[in-house]
């Protein structure tokens, strides 16, 4: 077994180093799309699982609320619009992670992925059916999460609530 960013794990499945690979959406159904079969989804796996979060160091929060007050409105802004023009916000991040993609990787890699491009149908096919786009956070699911890790000898075990702020959500 080997732990690799999900870019990495594409570029070992298309380069034969890995037979399987494990990450977290969008890049399963990216996959899909260089011709991987996708056997298990995330929500299939660990339904309700909580994903993708914003996080920021507990400084700024004292320091810069006003700065964590507007980065968390443009991030519920942002999942508004992909609700309300799905199919322009697949065109966004399509054209965002295929340009990641050839300037993130190395030169020698960046030569084997310079022909992938990510098609926006991928994108919203990942956005609107792999994943569900939401500000909320589930604290229950949370701490859910921190135990499962704990028991797992990932983390050392806490409470959600020492390390969640939503005060900032509406």
């Amino acid at each position: 077994m080997r732990r690799m960013p999900p870019p990495k794990i594409l570029l070992a499945l298309k380069t034969g180093q890995l037979d399987a690979g494990f990450c977290c959406e969008q890049f399963p159904t990216m996959g899909e799309a260089l011709g991987f079969k996708v056997f298990l989804t995330a929500k299939e796996l660990w339904p309700h699982m909580q994903g993708s979060v914003l996080a920021v160091k507990e400084g700024l929060i004292k320091d810069h609320p006003e700065i964590v007050d507007k980065i968390v409105k443009i991030t519920e802004r942002g999942i508004q619009y992909i609700h309300e023009r799905p199919e322009d916000a697949a065109i966004i991040a399509a054209r965002a992670l295929t340009f990641a993609g050839k300037k993130v990787l190395p030169l020698k890699t960046g030569k084997i992925v310079s022909d992938w491009e990510i098609p926006p149908q991928v994108i919203l096919r990942s956005l609107t059916t792999r994943m569900e786009c939401t500000p909320d956070i589930d604290p229950r699911q949370v701490q859910e999460t921190i135990n499962y890790m704990a028991k797992l000898g990932y983390i050392k075990w806490f409470r959600a609530e020492d390390i969640l702020d939503l005060s900032f959500l509406r």
